[in-house]
């Protein structure tokens, strides 16, 4: 069955408003629910495979283990002014969030808004630092979800596995997401037509890949993707290597 619910924000401003609806979501939807971040795309079935002991299940954010050098300064602020305590070992992503409807996780809402709404009385509209600290309470049980379901398209690192959910953090992006990612090259289309490429999401599932055209070495090998790789490389060794061979008066015979 479909609802809609409206929930007022008290603002104007959408990346409060956004923020402000994340944190209190578990107290609006009746059951379990997946919660998705408008940047992401999911390319595998989503009606299974997710924890069911935990209360909460998210991913480590940006795919990486410990806490992320672009949260550090946020942390060490919060550390000094509300004597907050985050684990070292990992920052977890609100980008992605299975919540199941039990007690503790309604307790751990609860608890993640109060502190959400501390930050924003410093100037800091960002909830993560509030779901992190808030993580370390013991109030709710919190699993911890594989990359593949999580996966940050602009990470290096290579991808165990097969992506479920492409996350390509538009706020990095700008005003305008690039045509050159799967989740741009879907808004584009969408806007032309009015639907849903189906077609290019089922490509980028087999591929495993969250790129469209003129992509970088990087994304190919963190795909897995080393054939391509290769012919992306090839050309230019094959250039270096003319040069180098005609410096000494040799003409390469390729």
């Amino acid at each position: 069955m479909n609802e809609i619910v409206v929930q007022p924000t008290g603002t104007h401003d959408p990346g409060v408003s956004s923020r402000y609806l994340r944190t209190i979501l578990r107290q609006l939807i009746k059951g379990d629910y997946l919660y998705l971040d408008s940047d992401v795309v999911a390319v595998r079935p989503l009606d299974r495979g997710w924890p069911k002991r935990a209360d909460l299940a998210m991913a480590r954010d940006r795919n990486r283990r410990g806490i992320t050098p672009l949260a550090l300064p946020g942390i060490e602020k919060l550390r000094a002014k509300l004597a907050w305590e985050f684990r070292m070992d990992r920052y977890l992503n609100a980008g992605v969030m299975f919540v199941r409807d039990t007690p503790a996780a309604h307790a751990f809402y609860t608890e993640w808004h109060r502190r959400w709404k501390q930050t924003l009385s410093l100037g800091m509209w960002q909830d993560q630092f509030s779901l992190n600290s808030a993580s370390t309470t013991g109030i709710a049980t919190i699993a911890i979800l594989p990359d593949r379901d999580n996966w940050v398209t602009h990470s290096t690192a290579m991808l165990r596995g097969r992506a479920r959910i492409f996350h390509f953090f538009a706020s990095t992006c700008g005003d305008e997401i690039p045509d050159n990612t799967l989740l741009g090259h879907l808004i584009t289309r969408f806007q032309r037509d009015g639907a849903l490429d189906e077609a290019t999401i089922a490509c980028a599932a087999r591929d495993n890949f969250p790129w469209m055209n003129n992509v970088r070495l990087k994304h190919l090998l963190a795909s897995g993707l080393y054939i391509r790789a290769a012919g992306l490389v090839a050309p230019h060794i094959i250039r270096r290597i003319r040069r180098i061979l005609s410096r000494y008066g040799r003409t390469p015979d390729f």
